[in-house]
């Protein structure tokens, strides 16, 4: 309602006001909106966050990389021009499928062929930057059916592929299913062979398999994404955004746009990570990546508790080690975390 939308304005413009000095000196080169699905926005209140966001954080410096999550049925040429406008230059869109009856089954509003003109309009408007992304691992998924969504994809090439294994969240109507019996998973097995088929494609057609979930062209990578990995400061606004640090400080808003808005202190709802919570992060970040993670920048006396543990892994083929790195080999991806599990103190 439009009066959700001011009310929703006026208190993001508030903690934007309120956060200006959360960088202390160091200046943002990055801007993601996302989370849900900011499309829903009209674009004069979108455009007005954005004009203050950049007054407050980005006065003298150039936005390297500028997010936006879309729905692929809002996006018109005229939404795609508005994104420009504003300085957008990276798209990222929920597809999930190109097969019409999974669609319907996930309750998206959009179809398969609607998704895919989204995409070529969002080309021909000069998006040179764009995501999209598959779910596998459920059970009306056929290995045919797969095979057909990432030839699709492909097809389209987009500069980045994000893909993630279904899964059932308390409260969803996935969920409900499941509880009444009315829906089953299907065994690991046929999931891991749809994510190496997946990743196995993704390979042969140039792409970089940098992260778990995560697969680009060369240079493509999100930076976004990359600055969670690599525990760098962030700043989330908005209800339910999360923020955090660099070192130990994690803080988060209430999630209800009514207590949201009432907020005048945004560091009341945080916590503050123990050496052994933050020893445990460093693992499960750093192993996500492709390329692992240092030794050197773990905190050596703890580290010394895990090393009997991560040379086993090494010696069995779970791990690699080279010099002063470890990593997740990729054809160990599926099962990373039993991996990582391993590693923490």
């Amino acid at each position: 309602s439009p009066k959700r939308m001011s009310q929703y304005l006026e208190a993001v413009s508030r903690e934007v006001d309120c956060r200006g000095d959360f960088f202390k000196g160091v200046s943002p080169t990055r801007l993601y909106i996302g989370g849900g699905t900011p499309s829903v926005l009209p674009p004069e209140i979108l455009g007005e966050i954005v004009r203050k966001i950049k007054f407050q954080f980005f006065q003298n410096v150039e936005i390297e990389e500028f997010t936006i999550e879309a729905n692929p049925n809002d996006i018109t040429p005229d939404y795609l021009k508005f994104l420009r406008s504003i300085g957008v230059n990276r798209l990222s869109m929920g597809v999930q499928s190109f097969c019409d009856e999974h669609l319907r089954w996930f309750k998206r509003r959009h179809s398969a062929e609607g998704a895919i003109n989204a995409y070529r309009m969002a080309v021909e408007a000069g998006f040179n930057n764009i995501s999209l992304d598959l779910i596998f691992g459920f059970a009306h998924l056929s290995d045919s059916q797969w095979d057909n969504n990432i030839s699709t994809i492909l097809d389209l090439r987009p500069q980045h592929i994000s893909c993630y294994q279904m899964s059932i969240e308390k409260g969803s109507e996935l969920g409900r299913l499941y509880r009444k019996g009315e829906y089953s998973e299907p065994d690991q097995d046929r999931c891991a062979n749809q994510y190496y088929h997946l990743s196995n494609r993704l390979k042969e057609a140039g792409y970089d398999h940098y992260e778990i979930s995560n697969f680009s062209l060369p240079g493509y990578h999100s930076r976004h994404n990359s600055s969670y990995w690599q525990r760098t400061p962030y700043l989330g606004l908005g209800p339910s955004a999360h923020s955090f640090d660099g070192v130990s400080t994690r803080l988060w808003n209430p999630a209800s746009l009514a207590k949201y808005s009432i907020l005048t202190d945004y560091d009341q709802f945080g916590e503050t990570l123990t050496e052994t919570e933050i020893f445990n992060e460093q693992i499960m970040l750093g192993l996500r990546q492709s390329k692992g993670l240092k030794i050197s920048d773990l905190d050596k006396s703890l580290y010394r508790e895990v090393e009997g543990v991560i040379s086993n892994l090494v010696k069995s083929g779970y791990l690699l080690q080279e010099g002063e790195t470890i990593k997740i080999p990729p054809e160990k991806f599926f099962i990373s975390d039993g991996i990582m599990e391993q590693c923490f103190l």
